[in-house]
């Protein structure tokens, strides 16, 4: 399922596999599907993924408002109006959007959505959104070079 590889920061259990590059050490690992993705632990991974998702974790601000969520869906359906930057996911050609949205408070959140397809060549998405703060580009950049995909 997940993939070891050398020189990786995410530590999965005892058997020293890792999902991706990007994370760092500790963070917890959520897998939907086929997909593995790595997340801080302060995130709280939901136990029913909403609409159509595979796995969904969500990061809580003041209040227990969500701030942010990563979801885990099958399809390759992305966001358009966005110019798409290719990239590889395991040896497998993906696609990456980057964009700002807003809120239903008005406030702005990043989000970045990454498509690619599984070993069988089914399509995948993981969408990732953050508060748009001076922290969140490198911890969106981390979740999102941490996906690995089967």
């Amino acid at each position: 399922m997940i993939r070891c590889t050398a020189g990786v920061a995410v530590v999965v259990g005892l058997s020293g596999c890792s999902v991706g590059a990007g994370a760092p050490e500790g963070w917890k690992v959520m897998r939907g599907g086929s997909v593995a993705v790595a997340h801080p632990k302060v995130w709280e991974e939901l136990r029913t993924a909403g609409a159509g998702a595979q796995a969904s974790a969500v990061l809580r601000g003041k209040g227990g408002r969500q701030v942010g969520e990563i979801t885990v869906r099958p399809g390759g359906a992305i966001r358009r109006g966005v110019r798409p930057r290719p990239m590889t996911i395991g040896g497998r050609p993906a696609t990456q959007v980057r964009y700002v949205e807003r809120a239903a408070d008005g406030s702005r959140n990043r989000a970045v959505e990454v498509t690619t397809t599984d070993s069988h060549g089914r399509p995948v998405l993981v969408r990732v959104t953050g508060p748009d703060t001076a922290g969140w580009p490198v911890e969106l950049r981390q979740i999102v070079n941490s996906i690995d995909v089967n």
